[in-house]
Parts: C-alpha cells; sequence; structure tokens
C-alpha cells in the first residue's frame, strides 16, 4: 500500500510537470515609445494583461501564481519602463512618469493586436491600471483590482499608517536602518532583499508562503539598482495621485479584489467600488496584500466567476 501511495505522487508530479511543458511560453522584446519593454507570454485563449506592482518591482512577482490560470486563458506579462528587464538609459520624471507608463501599454495593446484589454493590476499595477482606464475606457473589457493603491494620495498615506503599526517595534527600527544604509542605496541586492523581507513580511497574513514569494521576487544587482533610482520618482507619482476625479470614465465590468488583512483601508477600497460605477467588491479570507499566493484557491475562484459572469452580455451592474 504504501509503494503505491509513492507511485502515485510521483506520477502525479510528473504529470503536473508535463502540464507545464505544455502551455505555450513566448518571451522577448517589444519596442514602444523608444523603450525596449520585456515581455512574457504563457497559455492560450482569452489574453489578460498583468500589471506588476512597485514602481521598482517586475513580473516575476507575479508570473508562476499564474500558470495554472494560463491553462484556460492567455496571460500576458510584461516589465514596465524602468523596471526589471524594460531598461532606461536615463531615469528621471522626462523618462519615467505616469502619462508615459499609460502610453506605454496602449502601445502595447497595440503591439499585442488586442482590441479590449483585460487588465490585472496588483498594487501599484491596479493604480495604473485605472490610470490607463480614465484615460482609454472604450480600450477595456474588464478591470481586475488586486489590492490595488488607493485613487487618491491621502488614502494612501493613511495605508501606510496602517502598515507602519503592523510592524513590531523593533523590526520598524531595523529596516529603517537597512532603507538609509549606504549599502541599500547604492543597490546592494543582498540588503535589498533583506529589507524586503521584513516590510513586504508584513503584509502577508498568511506567513507560511513568503519563501515562495521571495524565491521569485528577490532583487538582483540590476533590479536593485533600478529601484534605488525609481524610488524618488515613484515617491512623487505617490504623492501626486490623480485618477479619482475621473473614474467615472470606466464603465466596463471591475472586480476589486483585496486580501481581508490586508494593509490597504476600507475606506480607500469602498471609494473605488462607489467611483467606478460597474464594479463589486471581493474579499479574500485569510489573506493580506498578496491573496494570489497567500490564499490561491479562493482568489482564482472569484477570479474566474468574476470572469464567467462577465462573458458576453451577462456583466454585472449594480
Amino acid at each position: 500500500m504504501k509503494r503505491n501511495l509513492i507511485v502515485l505522487i510521483i506520477l502525479g508530479i510528473l504529470l503536473g510537470q508535463c502540464n507545464t511543458e505544455k502551455l505555450r511560453i513566448e518571451e522577448g522584446y517589444k519596442e514602444v515609445n523608444g523603450v525596449k519593454h520585456y515581455y512574457k507570454i504563457i497559455g492560450e485563449g482569452e489574453p489578460f494583461i498583468i500589471l506588476h506592482g512597485g514602481p521598482g518591482m517586475y513580473h516575476d512577482e507575479l508570473y508562476p501564481f499564474f500558470l495554472d490560470f494560463a491553462r484556460e486563458n492567455k496571460i500576458i506579462f510584461y516589465d514596465q519602463r524602468g523596471n526589471g528587464k524594460s531598461l532606461l538609459e536615463k531615469i528621471d520624471s522626462t523618462t519615467f512618469n505616469v502619462e508615459l507608463l499609460v502610453d506605454d501599454l496602449e502601445e502595447l495593446r497595440k503591439v499585442f493586436g488586442i482590441e479590449n484589454l483585460n487588465i490585472i493590476g496588483h498594487s501599484w499595477g491596479g493604480l495604473l491600471a485605472m490610470y490607463y482606464g480614465v484615460e482609454y475606457p472604450e480600450n477595456i473589457k474588464r478591470l481586475i483590482l488586486v489590492d490595488a493603491a488607493p485613487v487618491n494620495t491621502e488614502l494612501l498615506i493613511a495605508c501606510y499608517k496602517k502598515q507602519i503599526s503592523m510592524f513590531k517595534p523593533e523590526e520598524w527600527e531595523y529596516v529603517q536602518k537597512l532603507w538609509e544604509s549606504k549599502e541599500y542605496l547604492e543597490g546592494d541586492p543582498e540588503i535589498h532583499n533583506e529589507a524586503m523581507r521584513i516590510s513586504e513580511g508584513t503584509v502577508f497574513s498568511n506567513k507560511s508562503v513568503i519563501d515562495d514569494y521571495m524565491k521569485v521576487a528577490a532583487f538582483d544587482e540590476v533590479t536593485a539598482k533600478n529601484a534605488v533610482a525609481l524610488n524618488d520618482l515613484a515617491t512623487q507619482i505617490k504623492l501626486n495621485i490623480h485618477v479619482q476625479d475621473k473614474l467615472s470614465n470606466i464603465k466596463c465590468p471591475t472586480l476589486i479584489i483585496n486580501g481581508k488583512d490586508d494593509f490597504i483601508v476600507e475606506e480607500a477600497v469602498q471609494l473605488a467600488n462607489t467611483l467606478i460605477v460597474n464594479s463589486e467588491v471581493v474579499y479574500i479570507e485569510n489573506a493580506g496584500h498578496y491573496p494570489y499566493i497567500e490564499n490561491k484557491k479562493a482568489f482564482f475562484e472569484e477570479l474566474n466567476k468574476f470572469i464567467e459572469r462577465t462573458t458576453h452580455n451577462n456583466v454585472y451592474t449594480k
């Protein structure tokens, strides 16, 4: 009996590996607006483009957790300009700003030959998705906002205050020392990863999966230096959020999906829900800022239900 169980387990693992290998994968660079954007496409079917968080992060923090979703859909990842492998020769306010990031997404839509986008945006990527949505509402089929950053700076500051309260006092003191250290400011990946493990660790409700995140999201020498170079510009973007007054432009079915224990304050979630007319809110239990990792089963069940009920003319309306 024991031998048969071991054989079945090994067979299951091998079959799982084979299924992953069967997924169609394409990767490379698409140049738009003078920047070579790194992209990765996996799977076939209806296309969904995924926007990573940051600024300063890259698609790796999402990629492996959406492989099962790619069995039924085509998933398009890309590193936003100046992030990950989408390098900029010069990083300043003339080469990195919200308007350019929105225009990049629009040009990539054209390059990929997609008439209407399904956008999944996580954290900062959710805010970028909303910026895109208010400018190009006619080009979106569905909008999925995953623990999206708030639609105004005041609420973002409230979120950061909540996150700070989630640190142990000694953790908060230590991570500030890391952020201010010479090694961190010079882009030492080891120090960046140590700081990220502590800071991101606070926003995971399910602490058992932090290692899964760190394995794929860890900085290397290039991405750590990029994060430093983008830091001041990212701060300016977050101190000048200007999307709220145009959110009524977004008419497509919108899913606002958050971890129940996230540091994104309830007021931010409800304001987005109020201002985006055709939207609904779903909370994932036992999850913080990364529900697609922390409670993967529940997250993708809700995502797939939303897709099913917004297929064709069967759309959600308030």
